[in-house]
């Protein structure tokens, strides 16, 4: 049940509409001059070579991250993704050394570019007086992970179920914050254990924004998702945002991924709205994409 590597899907289409999302949630965060919390339960090994076998096999990135990219000079690109790319092409895990993990002659074994996972993208979002909250259980993504960020005083790594560990933690003492849930869903049965992680988590921490990542696949299991949280009372609301597309290629490969978010902050919906609008027209998917933004729970 541990099979799952990010290493093979980093930089794909989906990343970037979640990693997007995860961007201007923590720029509205650091935006008041109080301390935040974030906690990712499925944090994988914190950032990737997409020069690397892993990456090569599959090449999804170059369909992801290496479109975007090359686009982001163009006009209509918005401004807080043209942020977030110019953030991802200055990532250079090397240049950083020890501080992330790379240690003398490791070098030799990457060849980049790099894109940062989440772990890394909050890190550097993160002041001296945030924290951010770290759970993997691979036993081979956790020990990269480990070495990556354990000179980060302001970062706690847990090697436990994410299921688990994050209603186990709840609340933080940090009371301001954001809860990245971004399983594998490497069995059916892991969209039920999102869905009753994520609802008590949230009843124990209501005033949190989480922000729950799904995959879109013939099955239909993601409806399951947007169904369970319907009826939430969220004061902040409860928004489904998917990028996808009307066909899927081959059986059981992804035609789309979504979000689903509870207590998103102000204007979120429509600069996700024009962020996931461009990548749609911007990145390959099995087909045509498009995006789409729904409320499942209207904010008060």
């Amino acid at each position: 049940m541990l099979s799952y590597l990010h290493g093979f899907h980093a930089g794909n289409f989906a990343d970037m509409h979640k990693h997007a999302a995860l961007w201007l949630v923590l720029n509205h965060l650091r935006k008041k001059n109080k301390p935040f919390c974030v906690i990712d339960s499925h944090a994988g090994s914190g950032w990737y070579d997409l020069g690397s076998a892993q990456a090569a096999k599959t090449g999804e990135w170059k369909g992801g991250y290496a479109l975007a990219k090359a686009a982001s000079s163009s006009s209509d690109v918005p401004d807080m993704l043209k942020q977030y790319l110019d953030h991802v092409a200055a990532f250079d895990p090397i240049a950083k050394g020890r501080d992330y993990g790379v240690r003398e002659g490791d070098e030799v074994d990457y060849t980049g570019p790099f894109y940062p996972g989440s772990p890394f993208i909050v890190r550097e979002m993160l002041r001296e007086e945030d924290e951010l909250i770290l759970i993997e259980l691979h036993p081979r993504e956790y020990d990269a992970l480990y070495h990556r960020v354990k000179r980060d005083g302001r970062i706690h790594l847990h090697k436990r179920d994410g299921y688990e560990g994050l209603v186990a933690m709840m609340p933080p003492a940090i009371r301001r914050g954001l809860v990245l849930m971004d399983p594998s869903y490497d069995v059916k049965q892991d969209y039920q254990k999102a869905i009753n992680a994520t609802q008590r988590a949230w009843e124990r921490w209501p005033t949190g924004t989480f922000i729950l990542w799904y995959p879109i696949l013939e099955d239909g299991f993601d409806a399951e998702i947007r169904n369970a949280f319907g009826a939430i009372k969220a004061s902040g609301g409860v928004l489904a945002a998917e990028l996808s597309c009307d066909q899927g290629g081959a059986k059981g490969r992804m035609r789309g991924a979504g979000l689903l978010v509870i207590n998103p902050p102000w204007q979120f919906d429509q600069q996700l709205g024009d962020i996931g609008n461009w990548l749609a027209k911007t990145c390959k998917l099995p087909g045509p994409g498009k995006h789409t933004i729904k409320w499942l729970v209207a904010a008060e």
